[in-house]
């Protein structure tokens, strides 16, 4: 009896230990038992968006957290030559964002972490690679384990190229070749399989994209299994990014602080800045809803894939993609082709009569575009535009050499089938839209260009 006593004691003596290291490390007793949200920051900012980066910084020390409500954290990976300020310091730093009395400005006042699981010391210089998706994994995972909540949500901010599936850049490339958290230090870039693969699993309730190019059917697709909530553009965003001071005051006087929450005061705050730029849009995006909009833009694309019989009609489509359709670009060439899938689905269905003589095809094709845009409308139940238009999810075309010029072919990224490593789970599984290693009849991409 004695032994077991003891066995207990000892057992209650431990677990006391390890709950006060644990608060000595969170701050305090309430922030374990009462934090609704964590949110970790990716700051890529070694490239040109290192002045961005601060900008943004500075806003995040801006925003007025009440309370325990949440922690903010942020991962800020900075460069040489494009921002002085803050010491000019180069390296790679974690950061628990801490409100600034003094407002929004150009001196960041947060606390500076040591990360175990990073190799990151508060008081050493340390460079991490920001394109590896360990470093994003491993994040997390701090913040989880220091950070405990109800609610965790990710925001990937720096440079963004949409499908891209990985590889290796230096700075003499053009700009598409990457996908987002592009680091010059490494010249690599994550692509989505390995971004993918960082977030599987994390537990996330939101994730955000301050990027160009994020919500496109590919991106969503990767991760549609990571969380509950995805918010971003579909176009080109400029480099200014997000208001996060505006977001997060916002956000955190909202009284339930619910994942949809987010997505909602992320969308007002960009709207409030970017009404007047021609292009912009966001969207807010249920993930759950995802695949069965990925199996509705599969058996449209079949459906339009199977009537392009001739060349005459092939010209036709073409045409209507590059020129009429909804598209979103860099203004530099080359480029990546993207267009609105919504848009895409009425000019397709408004074009059927030309597409095919056939009575029962044409009501094949408005059937299967109005079953998409009912798909649409389920996996994004709000979007704004500056163009009015609704439901805004982008998909990719194909590299444009100059203005409603395409390449003579596609990335082998790209291509189901083909012998390029890191294909993205949208490539791997589209047998409708995405082009093959050897043609198909039922592929749109095929079709078009093949």
């Amino acid at each position: 009896m004695k032994k077991r006593l003891y066995a207990l004691s000892a057992a209650l003596l431990f677990l006391a230990i390890l709950t006060a290291c644990q608060q000595a490390v969170t701050g305090t007793i309430g922030a374990i038992g009462g934090r609704k949200w964590t949110f970790v920051v990716y700051m890529a900012a070694d490239n040109d968006l290192e002045a961005a980066a601060i900008a943004d910084f500075n806003e995040l020390e801006g925003a007025a957290v009440p309370g325990n409500a949440a922690s903010i954290l942020a991962l800020l990976d900075r460069a040489p030559g494009y921002d002085a300020t803050n010491g000019n310091w180069t390296d790679t730093r974690l950061f628990e964002v801490r409100n600034d009395p003094n407002g929004v400005n150009a001196t960041i006042v947060s606390k500076r972490l040591s990360c175990p699981e990073l190799g990151l010391s508060s008081d050493m210089e340390t460079e991490l690679d920001m394109s590896d998706p360990l470093v994003l994994s491993r994040l997390l995972a701090f913040a989880k384990r220091v950070y405990p909540a109800e609610n965790y949500g990710l925001l990937v901010w720096g440079h963004g190229t949409g499908w891209r599936s990985g590889g290796t850049v230096s700075g003499t490339l053009p700009e598409p070749l990457k996908a987002v958290a592009f680091d010059d230090t490494s010249t690599h870039f994550m692509g989505l399989p390995s971004l993918g693969e960082a977030v599987s699993g994390q537990g996330l309730s939101v994730i955000a994209f301050d990027t160009c190019f994020g919500a496109l059917l590919e991106i969503a697709y990767q991760i549609r299994n990571s969380a509950e909530w995805f918010v971003g553009s579909e176009g080109v965003i400029p480099s200014t990014g997000w208001n996060y001071a505006g977001l997060f005051t916002s956000f955190l006087q909202k009284p339930f602080l619910l994942p949809g929450d987010f997505c909602d005061s992320a969308m007002d705050q960009f709207i409030g800045q970017y009404s007047g730029v021609a292009g912009s849009a966001i969207s807010k995006i249920k993930l759950s809803e995802v695949s069965a909009l990925f199996s509705a833009f599969e058996t449209f694309s079949g459906t339009l894939a199977r009537n392009i019989t001739s060349i005459p009609i092939r010209d036709a489509v073409l045409t209507s993609v590059l020129t009429t359709v909804e598209s979103y670009y860099f203004t530099s060439y080359p480029s990546d082709l993207y267009i609105d899938i919504y848009d895409f689905s009425q000019k397709m269905i408004a074009m059927r009569t030309s597409i095919t003589s056939d009575p029962l095809e044409q009501n094949a094709i408005s059937v299967s575009g109005t079953l998409l845009q009912s798909a649409l409308q389920n996996a994004v139940p709000s979007s704004w535009a500056k163009n009015g238009t609704t439901m805004k999810l982008g998909v990719h075309v194909i590299p444009l050499q100059a203005a409603s010029v395409p390449r003579s072919s596609h990335e082998g990224e790209y291509i189901n089938g083909s012998a390029s490593l890191g294909k993205s789970a949208f490539v791997e599984n589209s047998v409708h839209w995405v082009p093959h290693a050897v043609p198909q009849t039922d592929s749109f991409l095929d079709k078009l260009f093949y």
